[in-house]
């Protein structure tokens, strides 16, 4: 019979319960994993919150407002972050300090220095941690990875990554920690993603060029009292390679029409690629500079670590991709491994986040990302 680790959630909100339910998908998808995760303990920011997860997940799971009482817990041995990213720093600081392993929702920290103090304390107490970059595991994504580590793109020449949603675009939407507070706006949100799968495919980031909007500068908050919305709804950022290569990303939830909307297209000396979640299930690559148009590769779910549900291949999507990277983590737990993405690939997109917000504050200039 399998071992089993216990999994202190916190925070059990939209991505707390989808990661619940990848915990409770993983014996069905994942059998032959040698180490089960089981959910033993909730810890939320409200009582409607905690009665809602004992209701979902059953009475034998702690649920609790207290995350001291999870931490006490003697079967919880991860604790799996999913509260909003201001409170980010304070979760893994006190999971790490309690000796626990640390599974943390993206961006790792509001800035880079809560960053870099989270991976240096997993360091100093020899703890395992990882951040949840689950576009990493989309097949199509890891076969692009296969890719251009095979040499499809030769030397990196130009990239442009976005990723558009609708969900700002009302203007009587309320004042959430999303609009308000440390790690707001949709620069932390959606742009970590692309920034993380920009060096995760193409390499590290020399320097950054930003800007950066707020297009409704108030919002619904407490009793419906207009409130001052922090965070950005836009965010153009360029791009430096340190290898030389140039582009683009664009990040936005004021776009009409978009639902998850990513588009990924990447060309250099030797090829090119283009994903886009409108065809999620395929990959485009051109291979040689002769080649005009390219070919569909078609990728399903074909994700690593391999899942026998759904089959290989059947179309798939954005659950499971956050199904195979907990699924990685979990296994890496068991084989004593260090998991990807790291800690320390959190602090780096971080790292660059902060770059881009000198870089929008002194009105676009070049800055160059600090990893010191």
């Amino acid at each position: 019979m399998a071992a089993e680790i216990g999994i202190g959630l916190v925070g059990y909100g939209g991505i707390g319960r989808m990661h619940a339910l990848c915990y409770q998908m993983l014996p069905l998808a994942y059998p032959n994993l040698a180490e089960r995760a089981r959910i033993v303990a909730v810890a939320t920011a409200s009582v409607a919150s905690a009665e809602r997860a004992r209701r979902e997940l059953g009475k034998h799971v702690l649920t609790t407002t207290d995350l001291g009482a999870l931490l006490a817990h003697p079967a919880v041995t991860v604790v799996d972050c999913c509260a909003p990213t201001g409170d980010h720093a304070r979760i893994a600081k006190a999971a790490l300090a309690a000796g626990k392993a640390l599974f943390c929702e993206k961006p790792l920290g509001a800035t880079p220095d809560e960053s870099a103090r989270i991976v240096e304390l997993a360091r100093v107490n020899g703890l395992t941690g990882s951040v949840n970059f689950h576009l990493r595991f989309a097949p199509a994504i890891q076969e692009a990875r296969r890719r251009v580590t095979g040499g499809l793109l030769g030397e990196v020449r130009g990239f442009h990554l976005r990723y558009y949603r609708s969900s700002n675009l009302r203007r009587d939407r309320a004042i959430t920690w999303r609009f308000s507070g440390p790690g707001s706006g949709v620069l932390a949100d959606l742009g970590s993603h692309m920034i993380d799968l920009t060096m995760h495919l193409l390499g590290p980031i020399r320097a950054v060029s930003a800007r950066t909007a707020t297009l409704i500068t108030e919002r619904p908050g407490a009793n419906g009292v207009p409130s001052p919305v922090e965070g950005d709804d836009v965010a153009w950022l360029s791009l430096e390679l340190i290898n030389g290569g140039y582009g683009t990303i664009e990040v936005s939830k004021m776009v009409p029409g978009a639902g998850d909307d990513i588009r990924i297209e990447a060309y250099g000396s030797a090829g090119a690629l283009i994903f886009d979640t409108r065809d999620p299930n395929g990959l485009e690559v051109i291979e040689g500079i002769g080649e005009i148009g390219g070919r569909r590769i078609a990728t399903l779910s074909r994700t690593m670590p391999p899942a026998t549900l759904p089959s290989p291949e059947t179309p798939g999507g954005t659950l499971q991709w956050h199904l195979a990277s907990i699924a990685s983590f979990i296994d890496a737990l068991y084989r004593g491994v260090s998991p990807e993405p790291t800690l320390t690939n959190g602090w780096l997109a971080d790292c660059v986040i902060g770059a881009a917000r000198q870089s929008a504050a002194s009105g676009g200039a070049w800055i160059g990302v600090d990893e010191d």
